[in-house]
């Protein structure tokens, strides 16, 4: 019972950007980020989001942020989050319980896991949505396959671009592959341009520049 009216008091809870700017400033000094509050506000303020395109919803949720961290968990449950916030205000079925469980799976997926584990997390956010739009589990043999296909070419994807560690490279690259993968189901995102339109790269002090494919001067 505790469980359903935390959910529901989620769902109905609002919170300004001005309230993610200062949280996420005052905590951006705590072991490299502002984990749990910046995860809980980010994904609050994603789900109230207009627009279909989830790169530009990204960017400008981020926008807003002044002091977000560059890196961090926050991506984890963020990204996936998005892609279904996007699917939904494009007409699909998406419902606020998917949104929750995206969420959800997503903080679960612990920091440095790219380095770690070899899995990155905002490539992980993007195939759980892929896998709450198959209905995938781990005994849905066809499913199942078809999201560790879906796997395969987001690692593919970020593998090819390589370089240094950064969580926005990975978000930009799980929403390309995510966008073309996700209309083969039937649920059609608009298209975008994803070369070249990183603004995030000024507060990197590990940014690829030149080198990274999202870098502004490759258009």
């Amino acid at each position: 019972m505790a469980e359903k009216t935390a959910k529901r008091n989620r769902k109905i809870h609002r919170i300004s950007y001005q309230d993610f700017r200062s949280a996420v400033t005052a905590e951006a000094c705590c072991a490299g980020d502002g984990t749990d509050t910046t995860t809980t506000l980010a994904t609050l303020i994603a789900r109230d989001m207009k627009g279909t395109e989830p790169a530009a919803m990204l960017e400008e949720l981020l926008s807003q942020g002044e002091g977000t961290p560059v890196h961090g968990v926050w991506h984890h449950a963020l990204i996936g989050e998005i892609l279904l916030v996007c699917l939904r205000n494009a007409g699909h079925p998406i419902t606020d319980d998917l949104i929750d469980e995206v969420v959800d799976r997503g903080r679960q997926i612990p920091g440095g896991s790219c380095g770690f584990l070899g899995v990155c997390g905002a490539l992980a956010s993007a195939a759980s949505a892929y896998s709450i739009l198959l209905g995938s589990t781990p005994v849905a043999t066809a499913p199942r396959e078809r999201l560790l296909v879906f796997s395969e070419k987001l690692f593919a994807r970020l593998s090819k671009i390589g370089g240094s560690r950064c969580c926005k490279k990975s978000s930009y690259a799980a929403l390309e592959v995510a966008r073309d993968e996700f209309a083969d189901l039937g649920f059609e995102l608009p298209e975008e341009e994803f070369e070249g339109r990183c603004p995030f790269f000024a507060s990197n002090d590990t940014c690829d520049g030149e080198a990274c494919v999202f870098f502004p001067q490759k258009r």
